[in-house]
């Protein structure tokens, strides 16, 4: 994938709001050959907040170990740079183990890894 094509759109909770999750989501467009207007694709998603970190990073399976997740964290380290309300992202100590390679592969701080293992519809421990 030509990662110069990705594009971000950009969430960031206005002054005052109760809520604190900041996200981007990279998505490409591609021109339809019917009707000639531009398609989105979205390839991916990420939130977080400055106090828990990455809560969640998901890329879409055809578009996963193509550098969508990497580009990302880039583009929210920019944002945090440009705006001093964005947080820097960092990892969370709540990881799946595709999520603590990926952590590894970017670099950055990890926090003592929570284990956490539970099938779709189960709660969080406390």
């Amino acid at each position: 994938m030509d990662l110069s094509s990705i594009q971000f759109e950009h969430t960031t909770p206005e002054l005052g709001e109760s809520f604190t999750t900041h996200s981007i989501r990279a998505y490409t467009t591609t021109p339809n050959p019917v009707t000639g207007r531009d398609v989105e694709t979205t390839l991916g998603t990420m939130l977080w907040s400055g106090r828990h970190g990455i809560r969640n990073i998901g890329v879409g399976e055809q578009h996963q170990r193509q550098g969508v997740a990497t580009a990302m964290w880039e583009e929210g380290h920019r944002m945090a740079a440009e705006n001093a309300r964005v947080p820097q992202p960092k990892h969370s100590k709540e990881r799946t183990k595709a999520g603590d390679a990926w952590a590894r592969s970017v670099g950055g701080r990890l926090p003592r890894k929570v284990t956490f293992t539970a099938s779709f519809g189960q709660e969080r421990p406390a």
